[in-house]
């Protein structure tokens, strides 16, 4: 008998192992491989290196429109699709989503929101209405308490360059908070336009206002009283002046243009801050060799009455502020706001006439403002801050000048010359 045939019968048989006798069962596989308990049992298997034909596979061509679609592709029919109508190509087409990481994506600004809050904190909300933009314009507004500022500022923003449009963009001070002697702005308020001019409305500058609230703020704290001595004047109008320089110089070092609303001509308190604020400005150029960036000065007198306008007059006030700023580094003249003769004593000033005294002798109010920002908007754009400078880059370069004003060494010993 062959050798395959012995292995076989010999399985299923008792085995002796070292003289003892066990019974062993094969497993499933070795009974399925030798034939066990079938009827091959004893007949040799066939070689098994004999070679197999290779398989035949039959593939059918599926149509176009039965063939199974991905999850992404799979829409769920609706209307006249939803009967059992032939469905194409276009209703399983993906469309294109809006990535909502897109920077190009601007928000629109409805309101203002704060730059610096009432305490003279920086704020971060204005960072989500900036772009990668570089041709961006920033155009500030100061001035004394009830000088109408932020009413003009409001006008400005809202209208063009062809049409005046009254929208009160800004918080005003209404008439119920001038009884109450509060004022509408405090703190630093700004509003982005669609033209990306970036506007920004200042607290009153030297304002009784904000003394008041200084004085309530600090003696409503608890216990003040038994560890602070009690405020007197002087600490008050050194508080609020020091704040004021401050605001100008920050200002000073983040716009292109800042506007000066008086209601009356020549403030010389007004223009001794004015100078002042140049004075303790800090540098923030990256070369010692590169002068310090200054914006343009255009003043503004509110409520101008018509007596005040006769071509004698305004020729002495353009020579009153060319001399009061005939050594400072602030751009207080310009072509797009001289006249036709382009004489040198001309200054940026523009006066606005009551809205009561304007007649046909006078140009009105609402034809003075479209005028006025179509001449803000020709004023040459200096650089300042890092070299390509963005909307978001100016707002970091922002943060580095206000912490630069409020720990500025030469503010802090003027503060204590006052006191």
């Amino acid at each position: 008998m062959s050798q395959p045939e012995a292995s076989s019968t010999s399985r299923g048989k008792s085995r002796r192992d070292g003289g003892k006798q066990s019974l062993y069962r094969p497993t499933r596989d070795e009974r399925d491989r030798s034939g066990y308990n079938s009827g091959y049992r004893g007949k040799s298997r066939p070689a098994a290196n004999v070679d197999a034909a290779p398989p035949t596979i039959l593939l059918k061509t599926r149509a176009n429109d039965t063939r199974s679609l991905s999850p992404v592709q799979q829409v769920k029919p609706s209307g006249p699709l939803a009967s059992g109508e032939n469905l194409s190509r276009d209703a399983f087409k993906v469309h294109a989503r809006k990535d909502v990481s897109d920077n190009t994506a601007v928000l629109s600004m409805a309101t203002p929101v704060k730059f610096l809050s009432k305490d003279l904190i920086f704020q971060d909300s204005l960072h989500d209405f900036l772009t990668d933009n570089c041709e961006f314009l920033v155009i500030g507004c100061v001035g004394l308490q009830w000088s109408g500022k932020s009413s003009v500022l409001s006008h400005l923003a809202s209208s063009n360059c062809r049409t005046f449009v009254k929208q009160t963009v800004f918080s005003v001070a209404t008439s119920s908070l001038q009884m109450e002697g509060l004022t509408g702005t405090i703190g630093l308020d700004a509003f982005v336009t669609g033209d990306r001019i970036i506007w920004l409305d200042c607290q009153p500058l030297l304002s009784a206002a904000i003394a008041e609230r200084e004085i309530a703020t600090n003696y409503n704290k608890d216990g003040y009283k038994e560890i602070h001595p009690k405020l007197e004047s002087s600490c008050v109008g050194t508080l609020v002046e020091v704040e004021s320089l401050q605001l100008l110089s920050f200002l000073y070092c983040i716009c292109h243009i800042l506007i000066v609303v008086q209601d009356s001509l020549g403030d010389p308190n007004l223009i001794r801050l004015l100078q002042t604020a140049e004075m303790l400005k800090p540098n923030l150029a990256n070369d010692d060799t590169v002068a310090d960036h200054m914006p343009h000065l255009v003043t503004i007198y509110n409520r101008a009455q018509p007596s005040d306008l006769v071509p004698e007059m305004l020729k002495q006030t353009h020579k009153f502020y060319k001399m009061a700023f005939k050594k400072s580094r602030l751009q207080i003249s310009s072509e797009q706001f001289g006249d036709l003769q382009k004489t040198d004593d001309e200054a940026n000033f523009v006066s606005l006439v009551d809205w009561t005294a304007a007649n046909d002798q006078w140009t009105s109010y609402e034809e003075t403002i479209p005028s006025l920002k179509a001449k803000l908007l020709a004023l040459p754009r200096h650089s300042f801050g890092p070299t390509g400078l963005t909307e978001k880059s100016w707002f970091s370069f922002s943060i580095k000048a206000w912490e630069a004003v409020r720990k500025s060494m030469l503010m802090m010993e003027y503060a204590r010359l006052l006191q």
